[in-house]
């Protein structure tokens, strides 16, 4: 009968010994598919984060465009005699390519810098036109233009393109967005985005 007591303590030991074992296999399974849901979560809040900082960025990148857009305006109708002469002295309609290098700003007299210098509408557009291209390469990357004047409505519509290869991602479907001109000559480069301004001169 002792024996048999004994039996019975060894049993309830071991048997209480393997429900801890289980015990601790059970949480150390808990805290492994803790670890796995949490790192899914924390990769899709990482997605979630750089799609934001994308956007936000390409938000700048158009309020920009918006800024030297009204700028080029009122430098045309500060000089509407040149803007408004057909063909416009403040076209331009080179393509994106063609604007690879920083435009060159005049030099001597067509610097029209001194009031010793006589300019005309001309020299005044050309120069306003190349500060103008200065300051879109230097404020967007790359960044590019195409002007086109439509005299029936007197009026300039405005390009300002830039490459922005961050933003270039199937979410968003570029391909689909006509938003440069055909004289841009962008092709397939989904990373080059525009911004059209229509400026009633």
């Amino acid at each position: 009968m002792l024996i048999n007591m004994k039996r019975k303590v060894t049993l309830a030991k071991r048997s209480e010994g393997l429900t801890r074992t289980r015990i601790r296999g059970v949480s150390l399974i808990e805290v492994m598919i803790s670890i796995v849901l949490s790192s899914f979560a924390l990769l899709a809040l990482a997605a979630v984060n750089s799609s934001s900082i994308r956007y936000t960025k390409m938000s700048q990148y158009r309020a920009i465009a918006a800024q030297l857009s009204n700028d080029i305006g009122e430098r045309m109708r500060a000089n509407k005699a040149a803007a408004t002469t057909t063909p416009s002295s403040y076209q331009f309609e080179t393509n994106f390519a063609g604007q690879a290098t920083a435009p060159a700003l005049p030099t001597g007299n067509d610097l029209c810098n001194t009031k010793l210098i006589t300019c005309s509408k001309e020299k005044i557009a050309a120069l306003d036109l190349a500060q103008w291209r200065v300051s879109v390469r230097d404020m967007l990357p790359e960044g590019s233009v195409v002007l086109k004047y439509i005299s029936a409505s007197s009026a300039m519509e405005v390009w300002i393109a830039w490459r922005d290869p961050v933003v270039a991602n199937t979410d968003e479907s570029p391909a689909n967005a006509s938003e440069c001109p055909d004289s841009l000559s962008k092709g397939s480069d989904n990373s080059i985005r525009c911004s059209y301004f229509r400026v009633t001169l």
